[in-house]
């Protein structure tokens, strides 16, 4: 890892080390964790869940991925630049009135989630004489995007008659849950629902979680996000997946100080001994949230020392007093907050009470991004 951190420039003080090599075997898992004909799509919103959705999605398209799944236009847009034409790229945000246009334009396929959204689709469509294609939410349980029962059976005809559907989706609750009545309950749900659009529609029904609560969860199209990204968060399959992403910022300041002398703002943490503290240079507004702080450790010449004091705008601290080492540090050396597979960005955020995409969404622009890739 230290030859890759070589290549960053001396001026950036965060940098976050993505390996897309991992990500590919991750997707590929998934894939043999499939019913015969479901097909693995590719989750890519929200930046590929920090991790950078340019990259990724052409590494994805590279393993045969032709599924992309983005929550806005705007990020449908910024794949579609990168994309072949046979990739399919689905807007979860379905559309606003006005966006039809670019949407055909782009061939960005819009996954419709109330009558509003559909009656705006077809009236575009009968406005340039053409069925378009839409995808079709509908809401089991999650209640908070999707079709309503009634919604279905008052308007599947009209649906059916004007829409050419890509597939049906809905998604779950708790699939995290293994057991929790929710899961059957939102399956059964989601089988009578498409019983409304005959016999021969796709469907999608699984994030990561989903997938494994088995077979008949998995129907054509699985949407995995975290499991791309070597997360999975429910605890029986931490490990399952790679890790993809560690983060690393630089020491920037030695420091020595008295017992009884405190540390960041507020004062929260007070020496009970002399000590020897570090300077990094990564805070809140590259990411690592002020609440955070007095928790984790950092990771130096491969041994784990405390982020002591709360975590400031653009720094933190650590205590290296029993680090062995503690004469050599330099300022500029590069230190590891996450290290994986011993302390994983999953690990770490599950012990910070969050969720580890929450904190890779939240990586600031200063933190760079390194790409393994080797294909």
């Amino acid at each position: 890892m230290q030859n890759i951190l070589d290549t960053v420039e001396p001026y950036v003080l965060s940098s976050a080390v993505i390996d897309l090599d991992k990500m590919s075997r991750n997707y590929h898992k998934v894939q043999s964790e499939l019913s015969s004909g479901a097909v693995v799509a590719g989750i890519v919103k929200a930046n590929s869940y920090g991790f950078g959705a340019v990259p990724v999605s052409k590494r994805l398209y590279k393993e045969g991925c032709r599924h992309f799944f983005v929550a806005t236009v705007e990020e449908g847009l910024e794949i579609r630049r990168v994309l072949n034409n046979d990739a399919q790229i689905f807007l979860l945000a379905g559309i606003m009135k006005g966006s039809e246009q670019i949407c055909l334009e782009n061939s960005l396929t819009p996954v419709l989630n109330d009558m509003n959204e559909i009656d705006l689709w077809i009236d575009f469509s009968k406005k340039i004489g053409e069925k378009l294609t839409a995808a079709i939410q509908v809401d089991t349980g999650m209640v908070r995007n999707g079709l309503s029962q009634k919604d279905i059976e008052k308007y599947h005809t009209k649906i059916t008659d004007n829409i050419n559907i890509a597939f049906v989706m809905s998604h779950l609750a708790c699939a995290d849950l293994v057991g929790h009545y929710k899961n059957i309950d939102q399956l059964n749900r989601f089988k009578e629902m498409l019983s409304f659009f005959g016999n021969n529609v796709k469907a999608s029904f699984s994030a990561t979680n989903g997938i494994f609560l088995g077979k008949e969860y998995q129907f054509d199209i699985v949407r995995p996000g975290k499991a791309l990204y070597g997360f999975s968060v429910r605890e029986d399959k931490i490990d399952t997946f790679e890790p993809v992403m560690d983060i690393y910022t630089r020491i920037i300041q030695l420091n020595t100080i008295s017992k009884g002398e405190t540390i960041g703002y507020g004062a929260t943490f007070v020496a009970e001994r002399d000590m020897k503290t570090v300077t990094l240079g990564m805070g809140y507004a590259d990411g690592f949230m002020r609440k955070f702080g007095g928790f984790g450790h950092a990771f130096i010449k491969g041994k784990r020392v405390p982020i002591v004091g709360r975590i400031s705008m653009d720094y933190m601290v650590a205590d290296v007093t029993d680090l062995e080492e503690v004469s050599e540090l330099q300022i500029g050396e590069w230190v590891a907050l996450t290290q994986s597979p011993d302390y994983t960005l999953e690990k770490w955020a599950l012990q910070m009470n969050t969720l580890p995409h929450e904190v890779a969404c939240r990586l600031g622009r200063r933190v760079k991004k390194i790409y393994i890739d080797t294909k």
